[in-house]
């Protein structure tokens, strides 16, 4: 379940991400700027998540190596 809510989590925030930067790029804004930041912004988040999943998946190993 928290698997399932995580991954829902990280597919709306990076949609949110190249919405909000496809959008102001439709109205004008400079591409190079918009462009890398939103790569920048999407990779920093989505690294985050990976550890933070992977940070998880050792917690769950643990406590069944324990068991």
């Amino acid at each position: 379940m928290l698997k399932t809510l995580k991954l829902l989590r990280a597919i709306v925030v990076n949609v949110g991400i190249f919405i909000v930067s496809g959008y102001s790029l439709y109205l004008g804004a400079d591409p190079t700027l918009i462009g890398l930041t939103a790569i920048l912004v999407a990779g920093a988040y989505n690294g985050l998540e990976i550890s933070d999943y992977l940070a998880l998946v050792e917690a769950v190993q643990q406590v069944k190596d324990e068991q």
